[in-house]
């Protein structure tokens, strides 16, 4: 966040002369039990506004071809006018000015006051300097996007909007998708990109839903304007309870690697069986990568196929399209141990050979 930068003891520093404003800044203090203020009120935060409103951007800023910050040290008279303005961090020459311009711009301050007296008080301003087009991160505006209603709309908005796919459930999936976004300074969702993603299908629905969201009310810089911002939301899946009659996952922990009798497809076995009847189902997406890969999902008690993922990756596009397909298999004839049907994880080789 902007702020003015205040540091030091309450001490007096050497006299200091300044021609003719003398009698103003004889004796300038680095720090005082009351800093120098807008006669309205409002901290810091206000000063900073104040500085920014008087601020007249370069061209070089309105382009985008320089961004950044100026620091300005100055002198806060005993009458509250700002005085001997010096650029302590540079920019740009021509931001330097500008910087030095609107501070010198201020209107008068009530001055800083030690031991009930008024005096002279240096203060370090920070100015910014950002193109029209710039996005803010979220902790550098001085007051943050809010979505219409607030935070318990946004959540309402979620729940109801979210539609969860059907591959959470088939994989049994848990966890959450994290979105950034640019909202605009019109408060409309501008771009939007996956920073945390869970599954292919679950993160079209993530961006899907975050393109839908209704205006928002816009983030305010230290001009008191609308910018543009990030935004970030999370969007947590989760599997919808199980269809009455239907058992859920069987846990991992109680998930077997080997049994007395494997799980089987019905009416194809045999070495490579599995594989083929894997590799017929898989839809390759538009120029797929040529590799070698790993599939291993779990055949529950009932035959059904679950929790999917890919132990040795092919490609991203190629991955899913396996996934896919494993969920597609038909029901097994499940693994059996000591006379009891149980859930059984399997590992299946992938070969991808598009000549």
């Amino acid at each position: 966040m902007l702020c003015l930068l205040l540091t030091g003891r309450p001490r007096p520093a050497a006299a200091q002369y300044y021609g003719r404003y003398e009698p103003d800044t004889a004796q300038v203090f680095s720090y005082v039990e009351q800093m120098p203020a807008l006669p309205s009120g409002g901290g810091n935060l206000a000063l900073v506004k104040a500085v920014q409103k008087q601020l007249q951007l370069p061209a070089e800023v309105r382009e985008g071809r320089v961004e950044g910050r100026v620091f300005v040290r100055v002198v806060i008279g005993v009458s509250g006018v700002a005085r001997q303005a010096a650029v302590v961090q540079s920019l740009s020459s021509a931001c330097d000015a500008a910087a030095l311009a609107a501070v010198r711009r201020m209107p008068r301050l009530l001055p800083g006051r030690y031991n009930g007296l008024p005096v002279a008080t240096m203060l370090t301003v920070p100015v910014m300097f950002l193109s029209p087009r710039h996005v803010f991160a979220a902790n550098e505006v001085a007051q943050a996007a809010r979505f219409p209603g607030g935070e318990a709309a946004l959540e309402q908005y979620v729940q109801k909007n979210l539609s969860t796919p059907d591959e959470v459930r088939q994989r049994d999936l848990q966890g959450r998708v994290t979105v950034r976004f640019v909202l605009k300074a019109d408060g409309r969702v501008g771009a939007a990109e996956v920073m945390s993603p869970l599954c292919t299908t679950c993160d079209e629905e993530a961006l899907r839903l975050v393109r839908s969201q209704p205006r928002w009310q816009p983030a305010l810089g230290y001009d008191d304007l609308p910018v543009a911002v990030y935004q970030t939301l999370n969007i947590w899946f989760r599997p919808p309870a199980p269809a009455a009659g239907v058992a859920p996952p069987v846990p991992e922990s109680q998930v077997y690697s080997q049994v007395e009798q494997m799980p089987e497809l019905p009416e194809r076995n045999g070495p490579g069986a599995l594989q083929s009847a894997l590799q017929e189902l898989i839809r390759y997406p538009e120029r797929a990568a040529n590799g070698e890969g790993q599939v291993s999902f779990v055949v529950e008690p009932d035959g059904r196929v679950t929790r999917p993922v890919m132990l040795k990756s092919i490609s991203g596009p190629v991955d899913d399209a396996v996934v896919a397909a494993a969920l597609r298999l038909p029901r097994f004839n499940p693994g059996r141990h000591r006379g009891q049907d149980v859930a059984v994880r399997l590992v299946v080789p992938v070969v991808v050979d598009i000549r």
